[in-house]
């Protein structure tokens, strides 16, 4: 019996490690996160990021593959290799691993749980085959040429080659847009469990830039349309001034004149009149400096509004030369 056993066990040993070389191949990016995932050890703030976004199983694997880290300015725009102060990097997926920029301002809140998704998925996307990569990018470009999401996704997008423009679509639109269709709706439920929780990260920390930048176009026009009514006021303004002044003029020399005014009904009607021409006009200048002053005073809301834009842009850019808090 035991010479039995010890004739059947080699064959056993060689068809069970031509199995497992069979699967090891398989799965060989399975098994390089896995034994990448082994090495790494999350900070508890990434941790709690990661639990923020609700990820599957797979997606966690892979996040935790990619040795996520968030960096000082300093140190990232070294990993990322960001030196351009004209454009805002805020995460980066780069030799197989993410980096984050720590940003910590909190009227941004959401912004590293963004950041942290929208570069998983670009390690997702390294790791998806080619034939799958093909159909996807097909649902993507339908998303993408919505004149809704078009707009939205356009301008950043135009400087990428057709390759990296994909990746990146994969990223902004898995964590941007929610309410997609059910193909990808479930391509994307493959990493996150909520993929409109995660969209609502990217809500929170967008909208202050929405805001600000909807203020600043409200005020720039309600400034254009205000400098434009004080110029006709204005001008109206100088031209009644100027009229009752030669009108003054001439009934001044009129009332030096003897027999000018036939009465002195006459003489106290046009003085009257006039006096309540000035008065009118008086009131004009109230009603044109009170504009004034308004106009002033939408010229100090715009300008604080600027600042208040390029303070945030400044926190949000890792190369600004001045970073402040925002007030």
């Amino acid at each position: 019996m035991k010479k039995q056993i010890l004739r059947i066990l080699p064959i056993a040993i060689v068809v069970v490690t031509g199995l497992l070389g069979l699967l090891a191949y398989q799965n060989r990016v399975y098994l390089t996160d896995l034994f990448l995932s082994f090495q790494y050890s999350a900070s508890p703030e990434l941790s709690s990021l990661e639990n923020d976004l609700e990820l599957t199983d797979s997606a966690g694997l892979i996040l935790r593959a990619s040795h996520p880290s968030l960096e000082s300015r300093e140190e990232f725009n070294i990993l990322c290799d960001s030196h351009d102060e004209q454009i805002s990097v805020l995460g980066c997926y780069t030799d197989r691993k993410i980096y984050i920029y720590n940003i910590e301002e909190s009227e941004l809140s959401g912004i590293k749980e963004s950041t942290l998704a929208h570069e998983l998925l670009h390690a997702v996307w390294a790791r998806t085959p080619s034939s799958e990569r093909d159909h996807i990018s097909r649902l993507l470009a339908e998303v993408y040429n919505q004149q809704e999401y078009h707009d939205q996704l356009a301008e950043d997008l135009e400087t990428y080659d057709d390759a990296e423009r994909v990746d990146e679509l994969h990223s902004r639109i898995g964590t941007e847009i929610a309410n997609l269709p059910a193909e990808l709706e479930s391509h994307y439920a493959k990493y996150f469990k909520n993929q409109d929780k995660v969209v609502d990260f990217y809500e929170n920390y967008i909208t202050p830039f929405r805001e600000l930048s909807e203020e600043i176009d409200n005020l720039s026009t309600e400034l254009e349309k205000l400098n434009q009514e004080i110029e006709e006021k204005t001008s109206a303004y100088y031209k009644s001034a100027e009229k009752l002044s030669a009108e003054i003029d001439e009934f001044n020399n009129c009332a030096r004149t003897s027999g000018c005014f036939a009465t002195e009904y006459a003489f106290n009607a046009r003085r009257n009149q006039l006096l309540a021409n000035e008065s009118e006009i008086e009131s004009a200048y109230e009603k044109l400096n009170k504009m004034i002053n308004d106009y002033n005073k939408l010229v100090e809301e715009y300008n604080a509004n600027v600042i208040r834009g390029e303070t945030l842009e400044s926190v949000i850019n890792s190369n600004a030369k001045y970073e402040e808090k925002i007030k």
